[in-house]
């Protein structure tokens, strides 16, 4: 049995803009279109009464032609840091059919405004490269939070109130400083980014606060949202509606991730039939995905897929966050609804990996033990003859084929690797596995990553066996476009 296992490199070989760079680079470009005045404050109304009304007004306009503030794909794509990428896509797809229409640029900037996950991110785009970047970042974040609510807490428990103007570490000229949070200009930014803090509009101006003090060393504020009553700080900070509000802010930065695949890369039809060629391709019989995209159903044919991470769509359940919680500070406040295997659970995804298999070395092993514990007392030759029957009429072997095309075998996936490369650990049950990379470096960062997930010792037995081998990434070929040296040799 061949089993295809892809991951985001997969969806890169068909040209698909897929990267976290081509999403936040399309949201940019998203965000600063002109589409006339907004209100000043958006948090007046939810994401979703945002959305009603955007629907209502344009239902109004209904039999009038739409503002001219649509985006076709080179305006999507305009701020993009990859253009040869794109210009591959344009080559391969039909992006002239591509286009946003007003309603939905509106509604995706309301959505980009009031995510205080997207705000984040976006300070951080020259460092976040990759998906597991991204993971990376909502974890550090987390981490910051924590550590700032709890010189909270601790002025709190202290005082029995707190001052809730939060004061960059240099600023220490006003009274009552020991009751005062001082956190560092940085982490302040980021801060009110995740909306745990609010800016202080007034800050460098000569004025008096409704506290009676100068305002001129003042950053921001604490956000009273939080307090467990509203406006009164002197009921304490409940992190736990806070971090139910980054929880749900995380929800939300998902869907608008789903609506840039469901408008977007769902949407880029192939030019023409796409082949893949290899000398050692086999067309699979089941696929194992970690992507969201049904990039292989739609492309080349219809197969048995489990997403593993959930799939985009008008029902998705994308699953978008991080391996586990490894600060203790993060198992206190119980932040586990950031972890994959939360969510996993929660949105019922395909998060039974490889378990069929498993279950049938179990039940095959208890039965070769069972039966061998019946023979033993028999005569040797006797013994040698009802293992061999034994054998034959057992299922011993797997016979899988596996093929990687496009996963990192990062850390992060680290259960899934090792359920994968646990399968001939008791004796060789004919499963195979072949790793595609792209180039020599990513060659070297899967081999690393595998080292540092199963050993030395698994990775060089798996090797020399030749049950694991690294080969170079299949090419997709327009059918058009096939030469002879791509057809397979006989």
């Amino acid at each position: 049995m061949n089993i295809l296992i892809v991951g985001n490199g997969f969806d890169l070989s068909h040209y698909l803009p897929t990267k976290y760079d081509h999403f936040m680079d399309v949201m940019k470009a998203i965000e600063e279109k002109d589409t006339g005045e907004k209100p000043k404050d958006l948090s007046i109304h939810s994401v979703d009464k945002w959305m009603e009304n955007i629907d209502k007004i344009f239902e109004k306009r209904k039999g009038q032609s739409d503002p001219n503030y649509g985006m076709n794909f080179d305006e999507l794509f305009s701020k993009t840091r990859e253009s040869y990428f794109i210009e591959k896509t344009k080559e391969f797809y039909l992006t002239e059919n591509i286009t946003l229409s007003a309603k939905d640029v509106l509604k995706l900037q309301y959505r980009l405004k009031l995510n205080s996950w997207y705000q984040y991110f976006k300070n951080h785009v020259e460092e976040i490269k990759t998906w597991i970047d991204f993971e990376q970042k909502i974890e550090s974040a987390l981490i910051l939070v924590v550590k700032v609510v709890k010189k909270i807490h601790l002025k709190f428990e202290k005082y029995g109130k707190i001052d809730t103007t939060i004061r960059n570490l240099t600023n220490t000229n006003s009274d009552k400083e020991d009751e005062k949070i001082y956190i560092s200009e940085l982490d302040m930014n980021l801060l009110i980014k995740l909306d745990l803090f609010l800016i202080n509009n007034d800050y460098g101006k000569v004025t008096t606060s409704a506290f009676g003090r100068m305002s001129d060393s003042r950053k921001g504020f604490i956000n009273n949202n939080w307090f467990y009553v509203k406006d009164k700080a002197e009921y304490g900070f409940s992190i736990e509606k806070y971090v139910f509000f980054l929880n749900s802010q995380l929800e939300e930065f998902i869907e608008i991730f789903n609506l840039y695949l469901e408008l977007i890369v769902s949407q880029l039809s192939p030019i023409e039939t796409f082949s893949v060629v290899s000398q050692d391709w086999s067309y699979p019989n089941k696929i194992f995905s970690f992507n969201y995209t049904n990039t292989y159903q739609r492309i080349h044919d219809s197969v048995e897929v489990e997403y593993l991470h959930g799939s985009h769509g008008e029902e998705q359940n994308i699953v978008l966050g991080v391996s586990d919680l490894e600060d203790e500070s993060l198992k206190k406040i119980k932040a586990y609804g950031f972890t994959k295997y939360h969510q996993k659970l929660f949105k019922d995804t395909d998060y039974l990996f490889l378990d069929e298999y498993k279950n049938n070395i179990l039940k095959n092993t208890k039965d070769f033990s069972g039966l061998n514990n019946q023979l033993k007392n028999e005569n040797q030759p006797a013994y040698r003859n009802h293992i061999k029957k034994l054998m034959a009429n057992l299922k011993m072997t797997l016979d899988l084929n596996f093929y990687i095309w496009g996963h990192s075998l990062d850390v992060s996936d680290q259960d899934y690797i090792k359920d994968l490369f646990s399968l001939n650990d008791d004796m060789d049950r004919n499963v195979r596995v072949i790793v595609y990379y792209f180039n020599k470096t990513a060659k070297f960062d899967l081999l690393n990553n595998l080292l540092a997930i199963l050993g030395k010792d698994k990775v060089e037995h798996w090797m020399k066996n030749k049950w694991l081998q690294f080969k170079e990434n299949p090419k997709i070929v327009p059918e058009s476009a096939i030469t002879l040296e791509d057809l397979p040799q006989t």
